[in-house]
Formats: structure tokens, sequence, C-alpha cells
């Protein structure tokens, strides 16, 4: 095992990447709700519901994540970082994403590196936690996995090279 970090994210520490990993397509997710909303006053219910459900397939992560921002005050994180996996508590059980799958670590708010995985799942270590050599070991990760994907075709969905907050 390579590290194990426990620590605590406050609400702006996980409010600011989602906002900034999300980018321009958290336009269409508000767009498609302010649409839904309007449908709805309009007395097109049929449209209303289309266009909500839409918007909920689409943008699950998004309105989630804004959920649990809103309604987790400090999120407590467990996590492990190994060979091959990077382990974190959902519950009472340990997840696992495989290194090979990460997309990039980014750097979208100052306190924070963040961690992207070709499933969507987004993990936040406060720089303080994660040490230079871990640091480079899930940076290394990213490339090798990026350079991989380029290689058979599968366009990359991030740079490697890290974005500056």
């Amino acid at each position: 095992m390579l590290d194990e970090l426990q620590y605590d994210l406050t609400r702006r520490q996980r409010l600011i990447p989602h906002l900034r990993a999300w980018g321009v397509a958290q336009l269409f997710v508000i767009v498609g709700l302010v649409g839904a909303v309007a449908a709805a006053f309009e007395g097109s219910w049929v449209f209303a519901v289309l266009i909500g459900l839409l918007v909920l397939c689409f943008g699950r992560g998004y309105i989630i994540g804004l959920l649990n921002v809103i309604f987790v005050g400090s999120q407590h994180m467990d996590i492990r970082i190994e060979d091959n996996g990077l382990g974190y508590m959902a519950g009472k059980e340990r997840w696992y994403i495989f290194l090979d799958g990460l997309t990039a670590v980014r750097d979208l708010e100052r306190s924070v590196w963040t961690i992207q995985h070709w499933n969507g799942t987004v993990v936040n270590i406060p720089k303080s936690e994660l040490s230079e050599d871990t640091l480079a070991f899930l940076r290394d990760w990213v490339r090798r996995a990026n350079d991989y994907r380029d290689q058979h075709g599968i366009r990359s969905p991030y740079p490697t090279k890290t974005t500056k907050a």
C-alpha cells in the first residue's frame, strides 16, 4: 500500500472542483431544468416530464454532487492508494477504482487535488494530505493510461498536463 489518508472536506473544497470539472456541460443541465419548469408552468406536462427525465439521466452526477454539497456540511473521507487501485469508503464498504482508468489529476481548487476516473468517479484530496511522491505516482498513472487510450483510438477526455486553479 502506497498511502492511507483520512480527512474532512469542507463544502468549498467539494463545490469549486465540482463546478469547474463540469465546465460548460453544467449549462445544459441548468437550461434543461429551467426548460422543464417553464414547460410545467405552460401546462405542457408531457414535455416537462420528458425534459426532466433527460436532465436527470444525463445530469444526475451534477445534481447529486450539488445536493451533496448543500446537505452535507463536512464530508469525511477514508482513502487508500495502492499499487493498482484507489479505494474509498462508501458507507461501511470500501470501493475501488483501478488506476489505469484515471483520466486526470487536476488543480481545480487551491487547497485540493481532484482525481478523475473514466467511470465518472471524482476524488478530492487536500494538497496538505497528499505527498509529492504519491502525487507523482498518480500523475504517472494518468499519463500512461491516457497514452494507452490514445494508442488505441480512444480520445482522452482531459489533457495529461494539470490545470491550475
